[in-house]
């Protein structure tokens, strides 16, 4: 008995939960048939049965039922409907199905005969079968998670109403029946769900098996690729002449090609059909993409007529066919980036020739003759790695091809060196990322040793190449060969699709608001995006090329290794790879939130037609909330959990209180002068005693222009606390007082009429409110006048109340009105003190 139950326990433990939820479903429908189930509790278990389990009252059994009946039903037919459990069984057994013809290729007699490229897309081939089943589990899990829930719903249901049998066992005998149907039904649907989640169950098992099957055949293949990494400094043959001189029956060249294409058939049909619904949307893509080229290339030419653009920078827009079949092979290359290789190799043949055809006028004539040679000998490599199952045949191939190419790059090296340096001045195309309109800029001298230096470092790796060859070190022969033509038709497929990309760009930003735009940012923005985008290409190329030459998984290891390397200091542990992610979150939070700000303020806010200052408002406001997000998301990156940082805020709250309350004031104040605005920037205010003019308003000062030139920073707090005077708040309309005095003699209606039409008459004057004067005073010796303009929105009133007194004294004159004189009494007391002193005093 006991080595039963341990049997039972182990069975459980290798199950999993899918063992448990089994055990579970057999013993809920062992008891929903089991004919117990059907008869009344006994007597002294009735009372702990109403307390364990709800009762439904007499009154409302019908109505209950009713919908225990629909949801029973409802429970039951999703159960035997099972299009999730068929789709799902019809999955897994094609994926066990593929797995068992991919596990008879991955032998470790079979892996033996493969190449590193071919154990590569192998081993891509396990990892997608990794992922469908990973997909496949997820999904079986979220089934069997709802069927689990319907089981025990149906089972609670079913106790409630067998407590409510022993409760209403005294009740109408028409209820009593209705309670026995619900549990009848209730128990029936225990049954009829049982079925499907032990099947549930199974394919759980099912899969779980599958995915470790799997787990273990990337691993082994990943072994096999590390295995073959190590040896690459390591002889793993014999010598080629001791090779050649053996009796050692090769295998036949078909057996290795024949393992190799059906590696590549097999993983191609799975890979698309793991991407059965995104390969006809791009097949679409491209088909509507092709129309669209050549209405690009109809623009193209209209723009260089018109002088918008070079016919050099456009040329790549005048192969429309040649620019397509570039992006097609570009978006092909991203659809298998983790598919077949060989067809990814198929793919960058295939586009050698329309990349040739964009990029004849752009390649420098040093490399010229390689970049077509290249295609050859490209084609060669692919067709010799296929023949790596007769190793003497590979091998004997190998080294005509690194012949051949040691003998070119040779010879262009040596004209590299005898032609000279490419002078200033010269006409230079637009490379990629590269938007200048003129088609011939000043290139900086390039010198002659760096493309003839390029050109012999690879003879020098070619040499390598055929020697380890020769002297039985396949390994590293065939990595070599195919990284040096891999990385340079990279090279070349990369800068054709950015230049196909860059002049695509051209002519979008050539429409009216985009040109608008470039040409306001072509000194801040466009000049990042150029640089970044350069070197995005440029990191990816090196990516490319340091996987290819094998050296990429090290580097990477040991990168992560100094990255992840942590220092404890006290409670806070540090490591390198928190600190880059520090600096480079911030440095993105700041240039983000800059040039967010920047497209705010003078591109989009403006096109609202928003209120004067609201615009500058928005923007620096969402400059700051971008700012404080970023820095909270470096501060993430750094390790730091932003759910612990209330303590450091709480500890910076009360230095707030303490010592920052002049910086806390004054960023209150500013967060007031924005969304109150009683300042906006252009204002002329009066503020501590200086007239000037608002040029910036930020969180804790705003800065002030006077109209002498000095710049004046302000503390918003101050801004606030003082007389604020602002004379354009509600515009800039001002009124002109100017006070003048004529004699008694004049009348004064004359003079009224007079100084009205003066004004009437001035540029600069407002007709509404209109010109008025009055007569304010009759002093001794004069009467004096006030006459009042406003000025016009757009005038300048100082300019205005300068021509305006130029004018009144000019009428005056023709009029011939005197303004009187101040007059002045002198009354002399006590003249005989003054005697001696005037000369006229004794007179």
């Amino acid at each position: 008995m006991i080595k039963k139950i341990e049997s039972r326990r182990a069975w459980f433990k290798r199950s999993g939960p899918y063992g448990w939820l089994l055990g579970l479903s057999l013993l809920l429908a062992l008891g929903a048939i089991s004919p117990g189930f059907a008869q009344a509790p006994p007597a002294g278990t009735a009372a702990a049965a109403e307390s364990r389990h709800e009762v439904i009252a007499p009154a409302d059994i019908p109505a209950r039922a009713d919908a225990d009946e629909q949801l029973i039903v409802t429970v039951v037919r999703r159960a035997n409907s099972a299009d999730a459990g068929r789709r799902l069984e019809q999955s897994l057994a094609e994926r066990a199905e593929s797995i068992k013809q991919l596990t008879d290729k991955s032998s470790s007699s079979a892996l033996a005969l493969l190449s590193v490229r071919r154990l590569e897309s192998l081993h891509r081939h396990w990892q997608l079968h990794e992922r469908e089943i990973a997909r496949s589990r997820a999904e079986l899990a979220r089934v069997l998670q709802s069927r689990s829930e319907d089981a025990a719903d149906l089972a609670a249901r079913r106790n409630v109403w067998q407590a409510t049998r022993v409760s209403a066992a005294d009740s109408a005998p028409a209820l009593v029946q209705r309670v026995d149907e619900l549990i009848a039904l209730a128990q029936q649907g225990e049954v009829d769900l049982a079925g499907p989640l032990a099947k549930l169950l199974e394919r759980g098992r099912t899969a779980s098996a599958l995915a470790t099957h799997v787990h273990n055949m990337v691993n082994a293949v990943q072994t096999r690729i590390e295995d073959l990494d190590r040896r690459l400094l390591v002889i793993d043959a014999p010598p080629l002449w001791q090779a050649a001189a053996s009796d050692e029956v090769a295998e036949p060249v078909s057996v290795g090609l024949r393992s190799s294409l059906e590696i590549e058939r097999g993983f191609a049909r799975d890979h698309d059909a793991s991407s059965a619904k995104l390969l006809p949307v791009l097949v679409l893509s491209a088909l509507a993409l092709l129309p669209m080229m050549f209405w690009l290339k109809r623009r193209a030419r209209q723009m260089v007529r018109d002088g918008q653009a070079s016919e050099l920078s456009m040329q790549i827009l005048s192969r429309p066919l040649a620019a397509w079949l570039v992006l097609v092979a570009l978006g092909a290359m991203v659809y298998d980036l983790h598919g077949p290789i060989m067809r990814q190799q198929m793919v960058m043949l295939l586009a050698w020739v329309p990349v040739l055809v964009l990029l004849q006028r752009r390649i420098p004539p040093a490399v010229g003759p390689w970049a077509y040679l290249s295609a050859v000998f490209y084609f060669f490599n692919v067709v010799a790695s296929l023949f790596v199952g007769s190793l003497l045949v590979y091998r004997f191939g190998l080294l005509a091809l690194n012949l051949l190419m040691l003998l070119t790059l040779g010879i262009l090296g040596w004209r590299a060196l005898r032609e000279p340096a490419v002078a200033q001045g010269e006409p230079a195309d637009e490379g990629p990322l590269n938007s200048g309109a003129s088609a011939v800029q000043p290139a900086n001298q390039v010198p002659k040793w760096l493309p003839a230096g390029l050109l012999l470092l690879a003879c020098a790796v070619l040499l390598a190449s055929a020697l380890s060859n020769v002297l039985g070190n396949i390994s590293l022969t065939t990595m070599l060969t195919g990284a040096v033509l891999d990385s340079s038709y990279a090279a070349l497929a990369l800068y054709a699709g950015a230049s196909v990309l860059v002049a695509l760009l051209q002519v979008l930003l050539a429409r009216p608001k985009l040109a608008q735009l470039s040409k306001r940012h072509a000194g801040t923005l466009v000049p990042v995006v150029v640089r970044l985008g350069r070197i995005l290409l440029l990191l990816g190329w090196v990516v490319y090329a340091l996987q290819d030459f094998r050296i990429y998984r090290p580097l990477y290891d040991m990168l992560m290794a100094a990255l992840t390397f942590q220092v404890a200091l006290g409670g806070l542990t540090l490591s390198l790879g928190s600190v880059v992610a520090f600096v480079v979150a911030t440095w993105a939070s700041f240039w983000v939130a800059r040039t967010l700000r920047t497209l705010l303020a003078e591109d989009v806010l403006p096109a609202l037609k928003l209120p004067l200052g609201v615009g500058q408002s928005v923007s620096t406001i969402s400059y700051y909330c971008v700012l404080i997000f970023g820095l909270l998301t470096a501060l993430a990156a750094a390790g730091f959990k932003v759910g612990e940082l209330a303590i450091v805020f709480g500890a910076l709250g009360i230095g707030i209180g303490l010592g920052l309350q002049d910086v806390v004031r004054n960023f209150v104040a500013g967060l007031i002068l924005m969304f109150e605005r009683p300042i906006r920037p252009g204002d002329v205010v009066d503020v501590a005693g200086l007239t000037a003019t608002v040029r910036d308003i930020g969180l804790r000062a705003t800065t002030l222009t006077t109209f002498e030139g000095a710049d004046v920073v302000l503390p918003n707090g101050m801004i606030l606390a003082d007389k604020l005077v602002n004379w354009t708040l509600t515009g800039n309309s001002r009124r002109i007082n100017i006070d003048v005095s004529t004699g008694y003699e004049v009348s004064p209606q004359q003079t009224i009429a007079m100084l009205i039409g003066i004004a009437q008459d001035l540029d600069g004057v407002a007709s509404f409110p209109p010109p008025s004067a009055l007569l304010t005073g009759l002093t001794p010796g004069a009467l004096t006048f006030n006459v009042r303009a406003w000025t016009t929105q757009q005038a300048d009133w100082v300019a205005v109340r300068s021509a305006f007194a130029m004018r009144i004294r000019d009428a005056f004159a023709e009029a011939n009105i005197v303004v009187p004189l101040p007059q002045r009494e002198l009354h002399i007391h006590k003249a005989d003190s003054l005697k001696g002193v005037l000369p006229d005093a004794a007179a």
